[in-house]
């Protein structure tokens, strides 16, 4: 039978009788059914200790995000800790910066990956492409990678929500439903070319094709951050909206140059896209009057109860530090990764493939509102859930993300992984 496994709130003592169905949100809350004693071990795990890595971007385009998850990574399972860990064990995370060079991380990746049962976070589609074909071969799973497709066909790898495709092929359906660009125009797609912005464009293909509008695309890579050229570009060709695909300071310059032109469309940005200090910066105007952002996790001031949680954990530990769409990330990170583990203890088999056997037996899962609708992760080759949350830049709310709806348009519905 498959494992029902929910991330929703429980009484403990509801849980006793039924271990495997039992899961909590609150990482003061111990977590491993099963007998710690009779569980059989592999790599990373002691008697008294789980290891769990993070290759991360904390000096390349991403690193302000990248700091602010690995803070709260840290805090999520420190609080673990403090309540008896997971399978009678503590659980300690080793964090390696590569610093966006897929040859560093592969080298990072072959000095830890004998030392820990798993990987809770690959930071980096270039990254990801790199070092998950290692992970596949040493079975080992792979959480928090971005949300690029290439990962979906890996047995290790745990997309945290959605994809990119399906993010821009959402992007579109909301162009058109929502912010009423008509059926004939053109639609510009900037984009890192590789398996974040090429996965983007081609979900922004296929919305395209099937809602009766262009993609203009044009390539950029993460070294182009004055992006006059390809902002006269699109006023030249006359698009009624815009992708991005790219990372924070590649919407600064598109915004600011865009709006300097008095090129007044909707700019629609993925998950990576955007970040709260680009609004003390002099894009701050054209950010507010025309960007949106589609995410396949929460943004900071989102409803759910497990966000709530995520911030107030995260703003425990560190009051003054940077606010984003990246703390609720890196809970629900931890969260899944938890859950995994507690699961392969419930299984009896706290290894690197058991970690992964147990991910793959992960339906129907609730995380109280840190993705939308429930993620399913059965199915090798299909993403967790089609779903995204649609926010607006907002300077009045915290982190700057207001949400706007949750979203999974038709476009999104019909694409096919190939």
């Amino acid at each position: 039978m498959r494992k029902i496994r929910t991330l929703t709130a429980v009484v403990a003592a509801g849980c006793v009788a039924v271990l495997a169905a039992c899961s909590t949100t609150d990482p003061n809350a111990a977590g491993g059914g099963g007998n710690p004693d009779e569980v059989k071990t592999g790599n990373g795990v002691t008697d008294s200790e789980i290891n769990i890595g993070v290759l991360t971007d904390l000096s390349g385009p991403f690193a302000a995000g990248a700091a602010v998850q690995v803070e709260e990574k840290r805090a999520y399972w420190a609080a673990k800790n403090e309540a008896g860990g997971v399978c009678g064990r503590k659980v300690n995370l080793q964090v390696q910066d590569h610093g966006y060079d897929p040859q560093k991380a592969v080298s990072l990746y072959r000095s830890m990956s004998g030392d820990v049962v798993a990987l809770q976070q690959v930071l980096g589609s270039p990254v990801v492409a790199a070092v998950l074909p290692l992970a596949e071969e040493d079975n080992l799973y792979v959480g928090g990678m971005g949300w690029a497709s290439v990962a979906l066909d890996k047995e290790v790898a745990q997309v945290p929500g959605s994809t990119y495709s399906i993010e821009a092929a959402n992007a579109v359906d909301y162009l058109i439903d929502d912010l009423g660009v008509a059926k004939g125009s053109k639609i510009g797609h900037v984009y890192f070319v590789g398996d974040y912005g090429s996965d983007a464009l081609a979900g922004a293909q296929h919305a395209a094709k099937e809602r009766g509008v262009e993609i203009v695309p044009i390539e950029i890579t993460p070294k182009d951050t004055d992006l006059s050229a390809q902002a006269a570009s699109l006023q030249q060709q006359g698009v009624s909206a815009v992708l991005l695909s790219a990372a924070p300071s590649q919407l600064a310059s598109l915004s600011a140059v865009l709006d300097s032109r008095g090129v007044d469309v909707p700019i629609i940005g993925n998950t990576p896209t955007f970040n709260p200090a680009l609004l003390d910066t002099p894009s701050r105007k054209a950010l507010v009057d025309n960007v949106y952002s589609i995410t396949s996790i929460a943004p900071y001031t989102a409803e759910g109860e497990n966000v709530k949680k995520s911030v107030e954990l995260y703003e425990s530990k560190a009051p003054n530090g940077a606010k984003g769409w990246e703390v609720p990330l890196a809970y629900a990170q931890a969260e899944l990764l938890s859950r995994a583990l507690e699961g392969a203890c419930e299984n009896g088999d706290l290894t690197p493939e058991g970690v992964v056997k147990a991910m793959r037996e992960t339906s129907d899962l609730d995380t109280g509102g840190l993705f939308p609708g429930k993620l399913d992760y059965t199915k090798v080759g299909e993403p967790p859930t089609r779903e995204v949350f649609v926010s607006k830049v907002d300077p009045d709310v915290p982190a700057g993300l207001r949400v706007e709806k949750t979203l999974e348009g038709p476009s999104a519905s019909s694409y096919r992984f190939e």
